[in-house]
């Protein structure tokens, strides 16, 4: 098998994203907690997006209502907006793809990009790039978390890791040491039956795994 010795994946994840695109658009939803619900004019229902000023004040994804208005009374509720949503994230690509092309889109707020050779040597200043261009030409409302790492896998986890507005680097000379921070649940695809089986298995740290 190959072994990598430079960075050569980037995994990029817009931070909130629909309610980021809210902020955006609405200036009177900028620096409040905003969450985005799936329609209007209802209590019985969940948070399905949330902006970092709520997520600063304990509120999640996928979060009754009724327990977010617990955490942050003042929180505001805007239904979603998916044409919006849509229409952002293909001006979001366009910018980002004329910073280098864009290899495979994993959801609306998620994609991968193969690092070129001649950005290895300063991965971050082209992190760097893309959010400014992001910035400049879409809003300074809406950010993203970038990670980049020698594979697909190890550069999602950079991403998450970095969160929120990260820009972080795994260097294949550097692992496993970063992965050793982690939890368990940190990895993609290891859900609570996964942990489980582990934990059944003597496996409950990164270390064993």
């Amino acid at each position: 098998m190959r072994q990598p010795t430079e960075i050569e994946r980037l995994y990029l994840d817009f931070d909130g994203f629909f309610a980021s695109v809210e902020q955006q658009v609405h200036p009177h939803l900028r620096g409040r907690p905003v969450g985005v619900t799936p329609f209007a004019a209802t209590e019985r229902t969940c948070v399905i997006a949330c902006s970092r000023e709520a997520k600063l004040r304990g509120v999640k994804n996928v979060m009754d209502i009724a327990e977010a208005r617990a955490l942050c009374p003042d929180l505001i509720l805007t239904p979603q907006s998916p044409d919006l949503y849509r229409r952002a994230h293909n001006a979001l690509i366009s910018e980002i793809s004329a910073v280098l092309p864009v290899d495979a889109i994993k959801s609306i707020d998620e994609l991968t990009c193969k690092v070129e050779a001649r950005d290895r040597a300063d991965p971050v200043l082209l992190g760097q790039r893309i959010k400014q261009r992001i910035a400049d030409n879409i809003g300074p409302y809406i950010k993203c978390s970038i990670g980049f790492a020698a594979n697909r896998q190890l550069a999602k986890m950079a991403c998450k890791a970095g969160k929120p507005d990260g820009n972080l680097v795994w260097r294949p000379h550097d692992m496993p040491g970063p992965l050793l921070k982690l939890k368990l649940a940190d990895v993609p695809g290891i859900g609570g039956r996964m942990e489980r089986r582990l934990a059944r298995a003597g496996i409950m740290t990164m270390q064993a795994l």
